[in-house]
């Protein structure tokens, strides 16, 4: 993927909500990233975690991060996301 430019806002838990990620672009983020998304979460309570998913199309690149421990979860997060048309996966590895 090509980025027009390079700067990335990282993926923070309780603050890279949407008003923060507009402000991120217009202070020249060329990625933004929604807040760390459980994958535990998404699986067992997809409206929670669809909530921490939610994004504009005008914010296009965006990533988001998914942390857990349990492979199989991992996966399905994953799927999810995918599904969910995001562009990056971003695996927090602790």
């Amino acid at each position: 993927m090509r980025l027009a430019g390079r700067v990335v806002a990282a993926p923070m838990a309780g603050v890279s909500d949407l008003p923060f990620r507009e402000l991120a672009r217009e202070q020249g983020a060329a990625l933004v990233a929604t807040e760390m998304v459980s994958a535990e979460a998404l699986v067992r309570t997809p409206q929670r975690g669809r909530a921490l998913m939610r994004y504009e199309e005008h914010e296009r690149p965006v990533a988001m991060q998914l942390f857990g421990g349990r492979p199989e979860a991992m996966a399905e997060a994953a799927r999810i996301l995918c599904d969910h048309g995001v562009d990056v996966i971003d695996i927090n590895m602790g």
